[in-house]
This record gives structure tokens, C-alpha cells and sequence, in this order.
């Protein structure tokens, strides 16, 4: 529940801890993947999200989550590691 608490922070959303299901509904997940895509690095260039079968790459990252058991896994953890990784850069 942390990690989704986290996701919608970074979206910019209400919650209530108990109604968060990033971790497991694609309606859920897919808004978050497209406003990945829509920022950019301090380059200017944008993050791409790459899924492919169970692996996850996000361009002009390092993050790349590979063999899941479910393709939603590897999404979501990919959008949890971006999210930390934006948080933490985003100030610099």
C-alpha cells in the first residue's frame, strides 16, 4: 500500500490508502505510464516506457525491471522505481 500511496502523490491525487489499485488494475496503472511519458529529463527529452512481454524499460532512466511472472508486475514496479527516481531528482 506504500508504493501506491506513493503513485498517487506523484499524480497528484486524493486517497484513501484502501482505494488504491495501481498495483493490480491496468485502469488504474495506464494514466500513470502516460504522464511518465509525458515529462521530461533535464535534457529535455522524454522518458519512454517500454513493455515488452513481462520486462519494463523506462528510457533516459536506468530502470529496467525484466522476467515478471505477470506483465502488470513488471509495470508496476517500473512505475514505482520512476516515481522514487523522480522524486529524488526532481529538485536537483
Amino acid at each position: 500500500m506504500k508504493n501506491n500511496k506513493l503513485i498517487a502523490e506523484f499524480m497528484g491525487l486524493p486517497y484513501k490508502e484502501q482505494e488504491l489499485s495501481y498495483d493490480f488494475s491496468w485502469n488504474w496503472l495506464m494514466p500513470v505510464v502516460e504522464k511518465i511519458e509525458s515529462l521530461r529529463n533535464p535534457d529535455g527529452n522524454a522518458y519512454r516506457f517500454t513493455i515488452d512481454m513481462c520486462n519494463a524499460q523506462i528510457e533516459e532512466t536506468n530502470i529496467e525491471i525484466l522476467g515478471g511472472a505477470y506483465k502488470i508486475d513488471v509495470v508496476y514496479k517500473a512505475v514505482v522505481e520512476f516515481v522514487k527516481y523522480y522524486n529524488l531528482n526532481k529538485n536537483n
